[in-house]
């Protein structure tokens, strides 16, 4: 077995780090605080009818964002609260509340852990990423533009923003420590974040790259007898959805998070990059090529890509020889998947308690028909966006797809372009938890909360005053939209 470097970067907690002394006296205020808004909210919800577990759910979720926006407790404290609240204060049930313990999302942070530290033992990813910085490694903007690309170019080949990110994130863990973004600097952070979000963001211009894009193709096929055909959805979004939106997030993380590449002389002197591959490096390229055919052929097999990586993680911790469990226990922290465990709970309890069911009567009753093109368009748009916050990125389409035809009803744009602008608010995150798979980056990448809020909140923003008018411009160039 190869030996465990004490250097290795594998993923450690992706908690921030709150004080200690969280319960003081002085800070009880921002506790006290975040209860009353959550109460007063509540308040304001029954009044406009909610009822019963819906309102528990709403009150119980907004006071758990909380935490998690301000860092004033660590995440895997907010979880646990999370999941207690659930638990305690409705009647979902545990199937529901700890749904997220049997999801295959929670196992796939578990074997991204394995197969990271088993890129990092072997050499495997210091090799990818030697090769990397040969091209990326000049300076920071190449490197964050490099990686930007690679995510989206993966996204056409690999539809699984989750399998993406469990692939990418290790090798961009390699290429800071070669280029000298160690442990704390800004630059290590902008390139995890840019490359996670590019995974979640830039496929959404891909139709079958995320599972956003398959819940609006398949209950628009389903419920409006739409087909979305593969060359018109990427013409419709690419140039701006991909191609801008990519700018925009390596425009913020330079500015969010400014550094330059130092590559450490222990690096460049041991750089084994060029040299024969070693057996044990032979066996994770066949495992994770394994792992990847299995995740590409999941439509005839399926089995879910968290089983799939759980097995060859453990092929990695036995048969193969590849991660010491003994070290892998004491390396790797494991407290991110509490996080992840309490992100997927939250979006079952929001379906299941049917918070985005209460909406849909009130969302139907909106009037385009007495809008401008381009007023309409950006209510839309906003439209999703709020969707996006209430019930993620992966259950807003659900929620959108079948009010296309009462929101089109008299409308200024045709019932495709009502249905394809769900893809630009959907695609516009400004919150960690809307994005289930950015999540999983960051537990794998040992991100904090505080961290990847700031580059998603400005990256949302910047995409907010160029992603949407240009969408807007692209769509009347290709005939889609009528602004007027």
């Amino acid at each position: 077995m190869p030996p465990v470097s004490p250097s290795s970067s594998a993923p450690v907690s992706a908690v921030a780090a709150a004080p200690a002394d969280a319960f003081m006296p002085g800070r009880l205020w921002r506790h006290a605080l975040l209860a009353g808004l959550s109460a007063g909210a509540g308040l304001a919800l029954h009044a406009a009818g909610l009822r019963g577990d819906t309102l528990a759910v709403a009150i119980i979720v907004l006071f758990c964002l909380g935490y998690w926006a301000t860092g004033w407790l660590p995440d895997f404290l907010v979880s646990l609260v999370l999941m207690f609240l659930l638990a305690t204060g409705t009647s979902l049930g545990a199937n529901v509340v700890f749904s997220g313990f049997t999801s295959s999302a929670f196992w796939l942070v578990f074997s991204g852990a394995v197969i990271g530290m088993a890129l990092s033992v072997t050499g495997l990813g210091e090799r990818v990423a030697s090769r990397l910085a040969d091209h990326c490694g000049h300076a920071y903007g190449i490197a964050l533009t490099g990686f930007v690309v690679i995510a989206f170019v993966l996204g056409i080949v690999m539809p699984s923003t989750l399998g993406r990110i469990a692939i990418l994130t290790p090798i961009v863990l390699s290429f800071c420590e070669r280029v000298g973004l160690t442990e704390g600097r800004p630059g290590r952070i902008g390139l995890l974040l840019a490359t996670a979000l590019a995974s979640c963001e830039l496929s959404t211009a891909i139709l079958p790259a995320n599972l956003p894009n398959l819940v609006m193709a398949g209950t628009a096929e389903t419920v409006l007898g739409i087909r979305l055909g593969y060359g018109e959805y990427a013409v419709a979004l690419v140039p701006v959805l991909a191609v801008v939106r990519g700018i925009v997030l390596v425009a913020v993380a330079m500015r969010c998070f400014p550094d330059r590449l130092t590559p450490l002389p222990e690096t460049l002197a041991n750089d084994n990059s060029h040299s024969a591959m070693h057996p044990h490096e032979w066996r994770l390229l066949a495992a994770l090529a394994l792992m990847l055919g299995l995740w590409l052929t999941e439509p005839w097999h399926h089995i879910a890509a968290g089983w799939v990586g759980l097995g060859i993680a453990l092929l990695c911790l036995g048969p193969l020889r590849l991660v010491n469990p003994d070290a892998f226990l004491k390396q790797v922290k494991l407290a991110p998947l509490w996080f992840v465990a309490a992100i997927i709970g939250l979006t079952a309890a929001v379906d299941h308690a049917g918070l985005a069911n209460a909406l849909r009567p009130v969302l139907s009753r909106l009037d385009l028909a007495q809008m401008s093109t381009a007023w309409a368009y950006l209510v839309l748009v906003g439209l999703s966006v709020a969707l996006t916050f209430l019930v993620t990125s992966n259950a807003a389409p659900a929620l959108y797809t079948p009010l296309v035809p009462a929101l089109a009803l008299g409308a200024p744009l045709s019932v495709k372009a009502v249905l394809l602008t769900q893809a630009v608010g959907i695609s516009t995150i400004a919150l960690p938890y809307q994005a289930p798979p950015l999540v999983l980056a960051m537990a794998l990448a040992g991100i904090g909360v505080r961290d990847a809020t700031r580059y998603c909140v400005a990256t949302a923003l910047v995409a907010l005053v160029t992603v949407v008018p240009l969408t807007a411009l692209w769509w009347q160039l290709i005939g889609l939209l009528r602004l007027h």
